[in-house]
């Protein structure tokens, strides 16, 4: 998509719109009004002048709107209509629901003085977007692939696309990085924090950068150790260093984005390793872990309840904002507190049942070891037994031996007695070493079982400690949700 500055913007969108493909399902002409006018009343809700944030369901009902229509063509419609360069802030909240639009929608959509750099740096990331995807037809608007989301297996073992792609990927990347980069200046010059609707406002779009930026942060990696199994390191030393650079630049936005009680509850922001992977060893490819950028689905529902914790701190002249009284803000805070303490002790079962799992574990090895050990002394016993065997059939022939040495003269006799009597020695020997290690056997076996049942029982103490623990903090749980029912 490109911009012809000489143009107006109600020029440039009504040409837009007669590109954008649309199929009609809606044939009744009352259903079609009712429908076209829910469409124009969350436009007008969520691009206004009023600095907060655009209501979830508002955005979540112009996206089902491009699914019912296979297209945004009625979107682009209302757009004419709403003047996007009549205010910095209509222009901010237009280029956030068009990001939701492009990566969520259907797949044939196509403080004040600070806004103005927002807006430009949101322009650039999103047609930074529709370009990738206008090169690189496998990636939907999420950026997942297919349903393993390999990356590695794209082009086989044809590098040349990859290299271009790693190339693109860290393009894109970088007008992430930009964004988020003027998002977080701007709140410290206007002093905004993340719990006013200033704050809110500018940091709405963040939630969706955590989203794509763990994932192209994850398939840069893959993809650089693909190449570096083929190419040398000379080579892709430019893509290593820009992957340094926007490792450090990454894992300071997710750190900065953790301490901020807004996240708190909408997304489970990922954390970085200490460095990036050295792509020289094959061993960080194993060590690798995948960041994952988890969005909490049920932060939408209690929505309403956050927004009388907002702070309201504009201008009444430039805004029209509400205001929670001082028992409502009271009682809501009381509410996110036990919210909270609900969230520790589902953490705890979650350690408790951790450290069962580690236990039966455990519990399993020793009973392998036991078995191996079984099997040892079993086979230590038959060994001794055909030693015994041997020793029995030497004993009976003994007597044949004697006669036989009685008929020969005196020094065969003394030469032959002399050789079965080593012999004798010999299996004897063997006997006793036979009986030595089983006793030795014997003993580890016995220890093992001490071992094991000194196991069984801490297993059973700990096992009973959890289901006590796990009982208790149901109740507490039961308890608490109720009393926030």
């Amino acid at each position: 998509m490109s911009v012809n500055k000489n143009r107006s913007n109600t020029i440039y969108l009504n040409q837009l719109i007669i590109n954008i493909p649309v199929r009609r399902k809606i044939v009744d002409h009352n259903d079609r009004d009712k429908f076209e006018w829910n469409q124009w009343q969350s436009a007008t809700k969520s691009i206004n002048n009023v600095e907060v944030s655009p209501k979830e369901k508002h955005v979540r009902n112009l996206i089902l709107g491009t699914f019912r229509l296979e297209g945004s063509r009625l979107f682009w419609t209302m757009m004419t209509r709403i003047n996007i360069e009549s205010h910095p802030i209509i222009t901010w909240k237009f280029c956030y629901i068009i990001h939701r639009l492009l990566r969520d929608g259907h797949q044939n959509n196509g403080v004040q003085q600070n806004y103005a750099l927002l807006s430009c740096r949101y322009c650039n990331l999103i047609i930074s977007k529709l370009k990738f995807h206008e090169r690189n037809l496998m990636f939907i608007g999420n950026l997942t692939i297919n349903e393993n989301n390999d990356i590695r297996r794209l082009f086989n073992n044809n590098y040349d696309p990859y290299f271009q792609l790693c190339t693109e990927l860290l393009n894109y990347m970088e007008e992430i990085l930009n964004l988020v980069q003027v998002i977080f200046k701007s709140l410290d010059q206007s002093r905004s924090n993340s719990m006013t609707t200033i704050g809110q406002c500018r940091l709405n779009p963040i939630i969706i950068c955590i989203q794509d930026s763990s994932l192209l942060y994850d398939y840069i990696v893959k993809v650089l150790f693909k190449l570096h199994e083929r190419l040398s390191s000379d080579i892709l030393q430019d893509h290593r260093q820009r992957l340094i650079d926007q490792f450090q630049r990454l894992k300071c936005f997710y750190a900065q984005s953790s301490t901020l009680q807004y996240f708190r509850n909408l997304i489970k922001i990922p954390i970085l390793p200490e460095n990036p992977p050295n792509f020289n060893l094959k061993e960080d490819l194993t060590n690798y872990q995948t960041p994952v950028a988890i969005v909490n689905t049920s932060a939408s529902d209690s929505s309403q309840m956050m927004e009388d914790l907002l702070i309201d701190i504009s201008d009444d002249t430039k805004s029209t904002q509400r205001v929670a009284p001082s028992d409502n803000l009271l009682e809501d805070e009381t509410l996110f507190n036990r919210s909270q303490d609900i969230s520790d002790l589902e953490q705890k079962v979650l350690q408790y049942d951790a450290m069962l799992k580690q236990n039966r574990s455990e519990t399993d090895d020793l009973h392998r070891t036991i078995a191996i050990k079984d099997a040892e002394l079993t086979a230590e016993r038959n060994h001794r037994l055909q030693i015994e065997e041997q020793l029995r059939h030497q004993l009976n022939n003994q007597q044949s031996i004697e006669e036989i040495h009685a008929l020969d003269n005196k020094t065969n006799s003394n030469e032959k007695f002399n050789k079965l009597l080593d012999t004798y020695n010999q299996l004897r020997e063997e006997h006793i070493v036979v009986l030595r290690r089983e006793g030795e056997t014997k003993k580890q076996l016995e220890n093992l079982n001490q071992q094991y049942t000194q196991l069984q029982e801490d297993y059973n103490k700990k096992e009973n400690e959890f289901n006590q623990n796990y009982q208790k903090f149901n109740n507490e749980i039961m308890q608490l949700r109720q009393t926030n029912d």
